[in-house]
């Protein structure tokens, strides 16, 4: 009797070691996966290791504030910027917007130094983030070019789902050498061609039209827009294509 209760409590400890193992090796290759895809991980809920200032090499020491595995703007912080540059990339965020808020993430953002003029901030497109239902300056664009997920002032997005302030949306950003794609909840809703006669149009009757090279460089920094309002920012990955 002793015998056969130390037998199955033998059995019953070794399926258990391996049912353990097996979960311990899942996790493993979960984490193996996501690195081999070549995620990047941007902002994860504690740590601005990947940014800095627009304008210097730290991260500002003020404004921008990390509050329950969010990212979001608690005062002046001014704008910031990753540290490392992209050319062609898979960038994915969440957000959860504020009422009436407006904030905005920008790419292909670079700070070129010129023997004439010093160093000059070379601006690129925006992936407009803000409050369709609330905040006056969508409502007065009949267009849709500063509404959410829009290419500010250039493209209008198309077949939209947006959640209402109070509610996470995912946003996603896809460049291949001139192409661009928003996305805006798992829908893709704009797709242009950076330089191209078309975007140069546009770009003339914006107030970039003096912007040289605006969102034509090969690679630039992703930046982060200090609109002085609150948008809560979680779970910013990148990736290289």
């Amino acid at each position: 009797m002793n015998l056969n209760f130390r037998s199955k409590t033998a059995v019953i400890c070794f399926f258990l070691l391996v049912f353990l193992s097996g979960i311990s090796y899942a996790g493993q290759k979960i984490v193996s996966g996501n690195q081999s895809d070549g995620w990047e991980i941007l902002f994860a809920g504690n740590s601005m290791e990947k940014w800095r200032a627009k304008n210097g090499t730290q991260f500002p020491s003020g404004g921008w504030k990390i509050e329950n595995s969010t990212l979001f703007l608690a005062g002046k912080g001014g704008d910031i910027v990753t540290k490392e540059k992209y050319s062609n990339f898979e960038l994915v965020f969440e957000f959860n917007l504020t009422e009436g808020a407006n904030s905005g993430i920008k790419y292909f953002v670079d700070r070129i130094t010129n023997s004439e003029t010093g160093n000059s901030m070379i601006n690129g497109p925006e992936y407009q983030i803000i409050d369709d239902l609330n905040n006056t300056s969508v409502k007065d664009d009949p267009n849709g070019l500063s509404s959410t997920a829009a290419a500010y002032l250039l493209y209008p997005p198309e077949n939209k789902r947006l959640y209402p302030a109070g509610e996470w949306n995912t946003g996603k950003i896809i460049a291949r050498g001139k192409t661009v794609e928003h996305w805006l909840n798992g829908e893709r809703v704009l797709k242009y061609k950076r330089g191209s006669k078309d975007f140069l149009k546009r770009k003339a009757k914006t107030k970039f039209k003096n912007d040289e090279e605006y969102g034509e460089l090969k690679s630039g920094h992703i930046l982060l827009t200090d609109h002085n309002d609150r948008v809560y920012f979680r779970n910013i990955k990148i990736r290289r294509l």
